[in-house]
């Protein structure tokens, strides 16, 4: 995940790039990693979600009813 993420150091780097050019199956792997990474970069960006004013408006007039 280290090398996924580009926190791996430099010789581990290298030892990673060197297996990857003779391992098809783990270049694809390492490939899909990434990609995913990204993905899940790109969601977390984009989860910043609000609630609606309709649905804040409905909880103001339940927590209203309960004081009562």
């Amino acid at each position: 995940m280290l090398y996924v993420y580009q926190q791996a150091s430099p010789i581990l780097k290298l030892a990673i790039d060197s297996v990857i050019k003779e391992d098809a199956m783990l270049a694809q792997e390492i490939k899909s990693l990434k990609q995913t990474r990204k993905e899940l970069e790109r969601a977390q960006k984009e989860a910043t979600v609000s609630p609606s004013k309709e649905s804040v408006n409905k909880i103001i007039q339940y927590a209203k009813k309960g004081k009562k």
